[in-house]
């Protein structure tokens, strides 16, 4: 499949070319997570897709754009919210009030970003009308740090994760209770983007 796709891509490129819309066509690229094999189980890993892992959660995003993208690699914070608001500039539009996102080309905005903000939710929605219901986790990552909250609804024996990326890139390392400082901090943070309360809470 991984060939198959990178075969059409590839067709796509050469159609832009032979009808001189190249130069003239911005194409984003965004990958969703396949499952990482458990070398033991044979099985997906714990931490692949579905999960709050940067194993279900980190992909690359792709832009390119000949003669107004230059070519160059970014470890910046972003996330595919960003391709809306990135393309409606790219195409001269202004993106609506209130759209989350940055524009990816706007390299002063994306660093000053300070922290991108997640959800991942149960496979098969329980509630449409009352999303919080379907919830699994929210995520959090702020600079080096990424902490992880369970929800009580879907995953009552959770606990609060905090893990430092740089010294701990595979998630193993809870921190959580070495650091509750910087727990709380992010936890309001993450709650201050979505509280994930239900409205028929008291």
């Amino acid at each position: 499949m991984v060939e198959w796709f990178d075969e059409t891509c590839g067709e796509l490129r050469a159609h832009l070319e032979r009808e001189g819309l190249a130069d003239n066509t911005l194409i984003a690229y965004i990958a969703d997570n396949g499952w990482i094999t458990d070398p033991v189980t044979g099985q997906y890993a714990p931490k692949s897709k579905q999960s709050p892992y940067d194993g279900g959660l980190r992909t690359p995003i792709l832009l390119h754009w000949p003669g107004r993208i230059a070519a160059g690699e970014s470890t910046k914070l972003a996330s595919s919210v960003d391709l809306m608001p990135t393309l409606l500039r790219a195409c001269g539009v202004a993106p609506p009030p209130g759209l989350p996102g940055l524009d990816l080309r706007d390299a002063t905005a994306v660093a000053r970003r300070e922290a991108i903000f997640g959800a991942c939710f149960t496979h098969d929605a329980v509630d449409l009308d009352e999303p919080v219901r379907n919830l699994r986790w929210r995520w959090c990552v702020a600079g080096d740090w990424k902490l992880i909250l369970p929800s009580p609804l879907n995953e009552p024996t959770g606990e609060a994760e905090l893990y430092d990326l740089v010294t701990d890139p595979f998630e193993t390392r809870n921190l959580a209770a070495k650091h509750p400082d910087r727990l709380t901090s992010l936890a309001r943070r993450l709650d201050a983007w979505w509280p994930a309360r239900l409205e028929s809470e008291p």
